[in-house]
């Protein structure tokens, strides 16, 4: 995400384990267990910046169990700035309107 063009500036990603998705490409080990690995990538952006993201991802990497959402962030910013507000990201949907596309 570092090297799109403008890149992600802050992103997170963190180990997690999928269930109840196809077992088609899952390891031995994964299917004793029940669920494979994943990886979650979290970044909050603009919604039009997060659907080009998506779009871009769908059209280069194109992994079929690969799924994502797009959720209203009402407010963000870190505990430890020294700042007049929350960081504005544009227009924010109203709550409970969240935008997905579905992959």
């Amino acid at each position: 995400m570092l090297g799109l063009d403008p890149p992600v500036a802050g992103f997170t990603t963190y180990s997690a384990e999928g269930h109840g998705m196809s077992f088609d490409t899952a390891s031995v080990g994964e299917r004793v267990r029940g669920r494979v690995k994943r990886t979650v990538i979290v970044a909050v952006l603009p919604r039009a910046a997060a659907e080009r993201l998506v779009e871009i991802v769908r059209r280069e990497i194109a992994v079929p169990h690969m799924a994502y959402w797009i959720e209203p962030v009402l407010a963000c910013g870190r505990m430890g700035e020294l700042s007049t507000g929350p960081t504005d990201l544009g227009e924010v949907p109203a709550a409970g309107a969240a935008g997905a596309a579905g992959a």
